[in-house]
């Protein structure tokens, strides 16, 4: 093999590892992040330690979809039949109709579980039902689960100083650097979009840290209730936490999730007229509580009683709709400078780690140089740029990301937000600079999150909202504006993450995420 095919083949095995790097949960490997973002802290605001009113009574959700989205027939033998749907998997499936994936499998005789088409046929084992209905109790706003506008005066740090429990004193070390718990809990809350209040109102419901300076040793190993030897210490179970909150929220509103199973198998399905932010509270716990315990946490009397006492009422803050029906995308154009090559490597997948909505895609720039892959590797710092999608103010830079704020106001919790992953911290442009639409923001590399190759990883957000490229099951009153980028309209195959197309229908082009940079069909240029 010559020198140019082995770097060609190196350069090829790069983008597949930083494909597949995209795939890694929000793991320990994000560590290599400092311990706080420039801005984004807001002045404090005392809140009442307890209501003191009756609290607001939830508006009531209309019914999430004309028809059930599984529909069952009857069949003879002891036996119904279902149909696939877009979304389906085995384990849904099972917990949907009160089976298990076994059960089916068997009666199928499927040789490969882990393949399903949409439209085929499962016969499902007769006497099945889908589980009851748990809890309809509403426990959370929408914007009580995303870091909103809803969260625009409260300081995670100075609210923090005033508990006198056990997370003032806390501490982790992260590859030699020390981080507060605060830190910490800061850190997930931006990253993963994440409310900061609820993952303190989680600490304390679980782990007392809030109000117990002398918590037990499994409430200090797992401070959010997730009982596992991988999941030791606060940010191992911050990630976690986050991770699934999202994935309870995401999959209900734009995946159309249903159902659920606790660990030992038992299925339970949602209320049909809960919000995602309830049903998020409610697929935390059912993955990390047994039933009985389940029944007091979603209830009335449970994790709500902790919420109410730290931060009051919920509803009385909730920014409603969060995402509105009629929601436009504005003018956006590709993330790098016209006249150039790049590709299209990744096609819709999570925003951040794996619970998120499919709202980001992966672009890889021009072949580097001999010189540069032998000096850096294939996690090298790209010479080329990215560049402003469209005007605005850059809320958030460093540390692997930059946040391009596109209302103007500097706060990346409110209107539109792109989102920029695996940015160096070399030449990267400022906190608080105004852009123009193609100005150049900073060098794709490994920097943020997990990444093992050079690429550009690229979402956006509404209102703190990760925003799907394209929404499989969308239920009444949900509504995903495109993905648009100078004319492309990027969309995903469903149930098929980083697979994906864009179309541009004036020139009559398509293009196709794909690994490598050998073959046309990724190539994009401007």
């Amino acid at each position: 093999m010559g020198k140019r095919s082995f770097y060609l083949l190196w350069v090829a095995l790069g983008l597949f590892a930083a494909i597949m790097a995209c795939t890694r949960p929000g793991s320990e490997k994000v560590v290599y992040v400092t311990a706080t973002f420039p801005g984004g802290v807001l002045l404090p605001t005392e809140t009442s330690s307890a209501p003191t009113d009756t609290p607001i009574k939830p508006t009531p959700n209309p019914a999430r979809f004309d028809t059930p989205v599984a529909v069952a027939a009857s069949g003879g033998g002891g036996e119904q039949s279902y149909t696939v749907q877009s979304g389906d998997t085995l384990n849904v499936i099972a917990a949907r109709f009160g089976t298990t994936a076994q059960a089916i499998i068997s009666l199928n005789g499927l040789t490969n579980p882990d393949i399903l088409e949409v439209g085929q046929v499962l016969r499902i084992p007769t006497g099945s039902a889908p589980p009851p209905p748990t809890s309809g109790f509403k426990t959370i706003p929408d914007s009580e689960l995303v870091y909103s506008p809803a969260v625009k005066d409260f300081d995670l740090a100075s609210y923090a100083k005033l508990k006198p429990g056990f997370l003032r004193v806390y501490s982790e070390e992260l590859n030699g650097e020390l981080w507060s718990g605060v830190e910490l809990i800061n850190q997930v809350a931006l990253d993963y979009s994440v409310n900061p209040r609820l993952l303190l109102a989680l600490l304390e419901y679980q782990g007392g840290w809030l109000s117990n300076p002398n918590p037990t040793e499994d409430q200090q190993n797992y401070p959010m209730g997730i009982i596992s030897l991988d999941r030791v210490g606060l940010w191992r179970q911050l990630l976690a936490a986050a991770n699934t909150l999202n994935a309870g929220y995401y999959g209900w509103k734009y995946r159309g999730l249903e159902t659920a199973s606790f660990a030992d198998g038992t299925p339970l399905s949602f209320a049909s007229d809960l919000n995602a932010g309830t049903v998020a509270i409610q697929y935390f716990f059912s993955q990390f509580s047994n039933e009985a315990q389940y029944q007091v946490d979603v209830s009335e009397q449970g994790f709500f009683q902790t919420y109410l006492t730290l931060f009051g009422d919920p509803f009385r803050s909730a920014v409603e709709p969060l995402v509105p029906n009629d929601l436009q995308q504005p003018t956006m154009m590709f993330p790098f400078s016209q006249g150039e090559t790049w590709y299209f490597t990744g096609g819709p997948h999570g925003g951040y780690n794996t619970g998120s909505a499919w709202s980001s895609v992966d672009f890889a720039p021009p072949t580097p140089s001999d010189e540069l892959v032998a000096q850096q590797g294939y996690c090298y710092i790209s010479v080329n740029w990215v560049t402003a999608v469209a005007p605005g103010v850059i809320a958030r830079s460093g540390n692997g990301y930059i946040i391009l704020d596109l209302d103007g106001d500097g706060n990346e919790h409110t209107g539109w937000t792109a989102i920029y992953l695996h940015i160096s911290s070399q030449e990267v442009v400022k906190p608080g600079t105004r852009v123009q639409t193609g100005d150049k923001l900073g060098h794709p590399s490994c920097e943020g999150g997990y990444s093992t190759g050079t690429h550009l990883h690229f979402g956006r957000r509404y209102n703190g909202e990760w925003i799907p490229v394209t929404c499989d099951i969308c239920p009444k009153g949900v509504a995903v504006p495109p993905l648009v980028l100078s004319g492309w309209t990027i969309t995903g195959y469903p149930n098929q993450e980083y697979q994906g197309y864009m179309t541009n229908d004036k020139l009559g082009a398509e293009r196709r995420a794909n690994v490598g940079r050998e073959d046309p069909i990724n190539q994009i240029s401007w």
